[in-house]
């Protein structure tokens, strides 16, 4: 279940770095959340991952945007495994809403991606190989 992210420039917060690495803490606490992958598939972002490589930068799982409003964050993109014990809508609306919570009082949409249910085991497995 996804929430559509809404329109901004895409340019990423100065702190981008450091809230996505503590969003991605609050993520992966909600009960459900199996693992938090990288909020754009690798195919999706080539130039990222050669950059990555050769700064020695880990890429983000957790993609920070803001717009030119002013405001410090107004979009938040994630994409998760869910375990099959957990109903998959629900995890994903419990995840939007610790972020927003996280990040209140600013407002900010959330676009939560499941890309796998499933047991815990599966997910190691998953998130080793797409890493």
């Amino acid at each position: 279940m996804t929430e559509p992210l809404s329109p901004g420039d895409g340019t990423h917060a100065p702190d981008a770095a450091a809230l996505a690495a503590e969003l991605q803490s609050v993520i992966e606490a909600v009960a459900g959340v199996t693992a938090v992958y990288p909020a754009r598939p690798l195919w999706q972002t080539i130039a990222g991952a050669a950059r990555s490589a050769v700064t020695g930068e880990a890429r983000s799982r957790v993609d920070v945007a803001s717009s030119d409003t002013g405001r410090p964050v107004t979009a938040v993109k994630v994409r998760i495994g869910v375990s099959g014990a957990h109903p998959a809508p629900h995890v994903a609306r419990a995840v939007a809403a610790a972020v927003r919570q996280h990040l209140s009082p600013h407002p900010v949409t959330v676009q939560v991606g499941i890309v796998q249910i499933g047991s815990e085991e599966a997910a190691d497995a998953s998130g080793a190989q797409e890493m």
